[in-house]
Formats: C-alpha cells, sequence, structure tokens
C-alpha cells in the first residue's frame, strides 16, 4: 500500500542538519531512580535506562468511569491507505454556564478534567487569590468541570493556537487502550512496520510489541503512537524512501537514538512533559524546532498541550499549524484511523473528576519491619512523568545490588494486570484494565518468585523482591507510583501521597523530600542515614 499524502510535511530545517540536539540532551535517555548506596548524592546517585524501566499499578476506583463489557480486540476496519480528512474539532459545552456579562479586563473560563485554582491561575498567568468563583476551593483541589471562573485578561497578546487538538484519553494508557489489537493493525497495513523487528533488552521484538511496550510503560495511548510513526514515516501503509529513514519513524536523526523502541521513548516524554506540564502549572509555552517560543493558549485541556508541545519539537512555526491542524496534518490523519476522539472521550467520562480520593494504602513492606526511604518524591517513570514516585530500601545489612530475601508487599488489595521487565501492576478496581481506576506500580522486583499475571492478592500479600531489575540501579531498592485512568498522580497536589498516615512531600532536589505523620518526619536518603528508616507499625 502506499500512505501517499499521510507523509510529514517537509520542514524548514533539514532533519539531518537539526538533530534536536539541545532537546535530546535535556531529555536523556536516561532517567533516575535513588538508591541506597553508600555516599550517594540523592540527585545523582542512580539511572534508570528508559529502555529497561517498566511502571505498573492500579488502586480500587472511587468514581468508576463509564466500561465496556469484555469484548474481543478491537481490530481495524478494512484497511486501505488513508486519504486525510479535516479534523472535526470539538465545540465544548460546559456543564455549567455563568449568566453574566464578563467586566472589560477579564476572561471566562470554565474548568476542564484535571483542573485546580493553582494550575489554572498558572496559564493565565494570574495569582489564584485573583480568580473568581462561585465556589470557596483549596487552590490545589480538584475543580468540578464546568465550573465558571472569571480571571484577570494579562496577556499583551491573545496567544496563538487556541485549537483544541486531543482529549485527555487520547495521549493516556486510558480505558480500552490495551485492547487495541495492534498486530492486526499493522498486519493489514502491509507497510515496513509490518516485517519489522528490534532486540530490546536482548529480546527480539516486532513492531507491535514494542509499540505495546512503550505505550503501557510510559501509561501512553497506542493508538496514538501507532498514528504518529504512520504520519512521520508511513512505515503503517508503506516503506522507506531513503536507505538512512530506515532507523527513524518519527525523524529526531539525534545522535544515539535511532530504531522504534528509542524514538517512541522520546515521543512518549515529549508528550508527557506538554500533559502533566500543563496539568501542574509549570509549562506555559512551547519551544520550537528552531528554538522560537509562543505561549501556550489558556484555556487548552492537558491533552491539546502535550500533542501541541511534541509537534513544536517537530516542527518550526511555518509548519507547525498545517501539521497538526491542516487538512493533511496529523489530526485528519488520527480521525481517519481510528474515529472521532472527542465522541469517544465523552463516552469515558470525566477522567479526574472532583472528589475523588486516594484509596487507603499501606507502606510497601511487612508490617514490623524496617525499611529507608532511600528517595521522597520524583519522577514516577521518565523526564516528564510528575514526581510522583517514591524509593524504599529493605534495612538488611546489604550493600550494592543483590537479590533481597524480603518481601515488597501489596499495599492494597487487587489484580495483577502486569508482571514483567522488573515491574508488577497491581489493578485496584479488579476490572483488568491498567488505564482504569487507581493502579500501583512497583518497579525493581527480581522475577525470581514475583507474583503472576493474573493473580488477585489482598494488602500485604507478597509481590517480589526488590532488586535492581528493571533499569540501571547501582543498589537494590522499591519504586512506588500510582495511576489514576492512565494518568500519572504527583505525590503533592490535589491527590497526596499517603502511605500508613504517612504523607510525602517534596524535596528542592529531584529525589529529596519526606514522609510526615503526627509531627515525625523521615527524611529521604541515598546512603543508610538513620532519619530515612521508617518501621511499619505490627
Amino acid at each position: 500500500m502506499n500512505s501517499g499524502s499521510t507523509r510529514k510535511p517537509e520542514s524548514t530545517l533539514s532533519p539531518r542538519k537539526a538533530p534536536l540536539l539541545l532537546l535530546l540532551a535535556a531529555l536523556g535517555l536516561l532517567s533516575g531512580c535513588n538508591l541506597p548506596s553508600a555516599a550517594l548524592n540523592p540527585a545523582t546517585s542512580t539511572l534508570i535506562s528508559a529502555r529497561q524501566t517498566q511502571a505498573a499499578g492500579t488502586y480500587p476506583s472511587p468514581t468508576p468511569i463509564f466500561r465496556e463489557e469484555p469484548g474481543p480486540l478491537q481490530t481495524p476496519p478494512s484497511l486501505t491507505s488513508p486519504e486525510p480528512v479535516p479534523p472535526q474539532l470539538p465545540v465544548l459545552t460546559p456543564t455549567a454556564t455563568l449568566e453574566m456579562p464578563v467586566p472589560e479586563g477579564m476572561r471566562l473560563y470554565y474548568s476542564q478534567s484535571g483542573d485546580t485554582l493553582a494550575a489554572v491561575a498558572s496559564h493565565f498567568l494570574a495569582r489564584p487569590s485573583e480568580l473568581q468563583l462561585p465556589l470557596a476551593l483549596d487552590e490545589q483541589e480538584l475543580l468540578p468541570v464546568g465550573t465558571p471562573i472569571l480571571i484577570p485578561d494579562n496577556f499583551p497578546a491573545e496567544p496563538a493556537y487556541p485549537q483544541l487538538a486531543l482529549p485527555d484519553a487520547d495521549i493516556l494508557f486510558s480505558q480500552g487502550s490495551g485492547s487495541l489489537d495492534l498486530e492486526a493493525w499493522i498486519e493489514q497495513g502491509a507497510g515496513y512496520l509490518a516485517g519489522y523487528h528490534q532486540y530490546i533488552s536482548g529480546q527480539r521484538m516486532s513492531a507491535a510489541e514494542i509499540i505495546r511496550l512503550v505505550a503501557v510503560e510510559n501509561s501512553i495511548n497506542p493508538r496514538l503512537l501507532l498514528a504518529l510513526v504512520e504520519y512521520r514515516s508511513g512505515w503503517l501503509f508503506s516503506f522507506p524512501q531513503e536507505l538512512e529513514d530506515y532507523q527513524y519513524p518519527i525523524g529526531y536523526y539525534a545522535p544515539k537514538v535511532t530504531g522504534l523502541y528509542d524514538e517512541l521513548t522520546v515521543t512518549a516524554r515529549l508528550l508527557g512533559q506538554g500533559y502533566y506540564g500543563w496539568r501542574l502549572g509549570t509549562l506555559d509555552h512551547l519551544t520550537f524546532r528552531d528554538d522560537s517560543e509562543a505561549p501556550i493558549h489558556p484555556a487548552l485541556n492537558a491533552g491539546s498541550a502535550g500533542i501541541q508541545n511534541l509537534f513544536a519539537a517537530l516542527y518550526t512555526p511555518d509548519l507547525f499549524w498545517d501539521a497538526l491542524y491542516g487538512q493533511q496534518g496529523f489530526l485528519a490523519l488520527y480521525t481517519r484511523l481510528f474515529g472521532e476522539p472527542w465522541a469517544r472521550a465523552a463516552l469515558q467520562g470525566t477522567l479526574m473528576p472532583a472528589g475523588i480520593s486516594q484509596p487507603a494504602l499501606s507502606l510497601p513492606f511487612l508490617p514490623g519491619l524496617t525499611w529507608g526511604l532511600t528517595s521522597g518524591p520524583h519522577i514516577s517513570w521518565q523526564a516528564g512523568t510528575p514526581r510522583g514516585a517514591l524509593d524504599f530500601a529493605p534495612r538488611t545489612g546489604e550493600r550494592g545490588c543483590y537479590l533481597s530475601s524480603t518481601w515488597a508487599s501489596a499495599s492494597a488489595a487487587g489484580l495483577v494486570v502486569r508482571s514483567q521487565r522488573g515491574a508488577v501492576a497491581l489493578d485496584l478496581d479488579g476490572d483488568g484494565d491498567e488505564g482504569t481506576g487507581w493502579v500501583l506500580l512497583y518497579l525493581h522486583l527480581a522475577p525470581e518468585e514475583r507474583v503472576a499475571v493474573g493473580t488477585w492478592v489482598e494488602a500485604d500479600a507478597p509481590l517480589g523482591h526488590p532488586s535492581c531489575e528493571g533499569g540501571v540501579s547501582t543498589g537494590t531498592h522499591l519504586h512506588i507510583a500510582r495511576k489514576y485512568n492512565g494518568e500519572w498522580i504527583a505525590a503533592e497536589g490535589p491527590l497526596p501521597f499517603i502511605l500508613d498516615g504517612w504523607q510525602a512531600y517534596a524535596g528542592v532536589s529531584g529525589y529529596g523530600g519526606w514522609l510526615i505523620r503526627n509531627g515525625e518526619t523521615v527524611v529521604s536518603s541515598a546512603t543508610r542515614d538513620s532519619a530515612s528508616e521508617i518501621r511499619r507499625d505490627p
């Protein structure tokens, strides 16, 4: 088949002469995780390879979203080379209306899924105290969707690119993402992906297996990754035209970033930087391929900010809009392949509704034992994900990398939906879908005696033994993080990370932090500092 007009527009910068060196230097291919090794700096003690890491986890869903009955894998229709069609961009109807004129010098905004007053204020260059709304809410509390907010108009000029692009659910590994039959899509596409294989950590993997791996580990939607490969290189329906293009399905053309796995890992990172940076209010502008910048429009949702951030990294401003929004752009192709994303998202409901809370969780080791807090809140998976993970290490007198005889235990009851590459994902609502409800990720568990997929475990059940499995690690430890409806959850904010009453707080460094309970404080440390020791109540 011939992908024809689905191929990417040419950049004014030659991709071979502008290999995104600054971008990739900032991102790196390694992400960090603090480890219990003597005399290590908490910020630099360990690097976890993005090509070896894995994420997982689940918790009972306090407010279940729309859930389909289990069914067959989502298979493609009879595929032919898709003709681009204009994207059907949504007109969002808020759930609340404000029947009053908007005063001069103010903007009217309706809150969206996952919004907090602090993040909204940051988007609009305002202070939380300047926002006017009909509810009395804490600035870190999740806002009800559709809440009308009057905000000072502090923008000297209207930011460019106000068009919504994708709903949050189409960025994330959300409901039903795991049921996409990638093998069938790729086989019917009959392009270069159909015969593609690559060795990942010594294992020969097909294109479908690689896309699925990057999707589930990074919690990124596999539909999005597959469509991006087709749009940028045409690999789903056709074959590379130049010899050097056989290594670059997305086209970063960066040293040491070659092949499907590496380029999709960087893609997931850029999507995450945009999505979570916007969600948390820490990102306010796009940086284009030529290093020019533009403010992000304050009314966008996190999903639109995520895909805009990726396309800004790939294109110069003169090509950006057509590449993403144009009639032959990515959104047109995406809609052609997978249907209307906003209609699909509407069936799923609000991903981050107001009023949700973390279920009760225990420390991830057995009662009566003392472990060390080796890292405070740090990146959940790789660069671009929020500071949502904590690291713990057994206090057994052993040092460096070893297979601990001590068990990591379940912080709550749930269903094991993933157990591979050092990771265990525990689905707390038990529906078997890693994209719904609360999920807990345990990382660095050795293959020996690790709990199997499909196992239902009760709280405190053994999951596996801490080790250095699943990443480049200088010391045995356990990494634990949370997801809700496919979204990585920051340790601080509207859904604080609390284990047996110990609440996590982030330090200034990327791995520093504390656990605090009833006035008692445990300080993270990569060394065997007694202040980092935490005992679980019998």
